[in-house]
């Protein structure tokens, strides 16, 4: 999770070719794109990545549209592929800028849930403005104590043992040793209900883009049924709110959809460039 804003581009030998840039979701980096790159640029695609940042602050939905706006700079429409989280900032730079992209693939997205949103939005933004603030004095104690190196990467292992059905690798996990890099997940977690509620504002006030959407619904690691059909459910509604929006459900897809089954994530990104005409 740590590097600059945006990689370079991962360049075809067609340097001009349609535009994609990749947005990670929470917690992830910029290589969890890297088994779709490579499909990406044999498609003939112009991909870049953003990465997460790593100067401290505080995640918003405005310094995540100033992201993306600095990393489509020189691509010509750009799908825009998000990840989990990074959905939230993609429908609101879709909804500001309609004009500059072809369309969205939201690869198993967060959901919005407005009350949720209401009542926490703003302990989420004094939250992590604090753990932001205080972030050398705890990723310090994590590292001196000795928890970030024992705990982070047992933490991260587990976690993508559930959201994947590919083994950990082992040098992804070396990073989460670092206290700083569990600070800075701590930091985004805590915020995602201030993005989630600068988002509702937004969607209060623009219109949704006219432009092809693919949500793509992963059932595979839901543990109920409730669950599932909830979560299928919420992406219906989400897919419904575009004009030009489709779900596409996968029942045993789990949440690293990208990772696991990337042709999946490569053909919604081709549907979409068709269905927009570019």
């Amino acid at each position: 999770m740590s590097g600059p804003p945006a990689a370079g581009d991962d360049r075809a030998a067609r340097v001009g070719g349609p535009g994609v840039l990749l947005c990670p979701g929470m917690g992830e980096g910029a290589a969890t794109w890297d088994r779709l790159v490579p499909l990406l640029t044999a498609a003939g695609c112009r991909v870049r990545r953003l990465d997460r940042p790593d100067d401290g602050r505080v995640p918003t939905l405005t310094a995540e549209l100033g992201r993306v706006d600095a990393a489509v700079a020189g691509l010509d429409r750009p799908v825009l592929v998000a990840h989990s989280a990074a959905a939230l900032p993609a429908e609101a730079y879709a909804r500001r800028h309609p004009g500059r992209l072809a369309g969205l693939v939201l690869v198993d997205p967060s959901l919005v849930d407005p009350g949720g949103a209401a009542r926490w939005g703003w302990w989420s933004a004094w939250s992590a403005g604090a753990a932001a603030a205080l972030a050398p004095v705890l990723a310090g104690g994590l590292d001196r104590s000795g928890l970030a190196r024992r705990c982070g990467p047992w933490a991260w292992r587990r976690a993508v043992r559930r959201m994947s059905v590919r083994p950990p690798d082992p040098a992804s996990a070396v990073p989460w040793g670092s206290g700083a890099v569990l600070v800075g997940a701590l930091t985004q977690w805590l915020a995602h209900p201030a993005v989630a509620a600068e988002l509702l504002a937004l969607r209060a006030v623009t219109p949704a883009p006219v432009l092809p959407v693919r949500v793509l619904t992963a059932l595979g690691d839901v543990a109920t049924p409730a669950g599932r059909a909830a979560w299928r459910a919420g992406h219906a509604r989400l897919a419904a709110s575009f004009p030009a929006g489709r779900q596409e459900v996968f029942r045993d897809a789990r949440h690293l959809v990208h990772a696991d089954q990337p042709a999946v994530v490569a053909a919604a990104v081709a549907a979409v460039r068709r269905d927009s005409g570019s």
